[in-house]
């Protein structure tokens, strides 16, 4: 049983995927003086995964990581 809801998880996928395109663009950004750091890449796409077999188990019935491994086999 998954804590998430369908919605919950897309809205969540649509935010990491923002959140990549963002930090595609450049790492740290400078407003008013007060310099912004992004989150790095390899950390986005990971949160992207572990949200992916979230999805999936909840579409599937399985639990979390174990979808997420047998989704990447194929």
């Amino acid at each position: 049983m998954s804590i998430w809801t369908h919605e919950e998880l897309t809205e969540l996928i649509s935010c990491w995927k923002a959140a990549y395109k963002a930090a595609s663009t450049g790492k740290s950004y400078t407003v008013q003086g007060r310099t912004l750091t992004r989150y790095d890449l390899p950390e986005i796409r990971q949160q992207l995964a572990y949200l992916e077999g979230e999805l999936v188990a909840l579409e599937t019935g399985r639990r979390g990581l174990v979808a997420v491994k047998a989704r990447t086999r194929r």
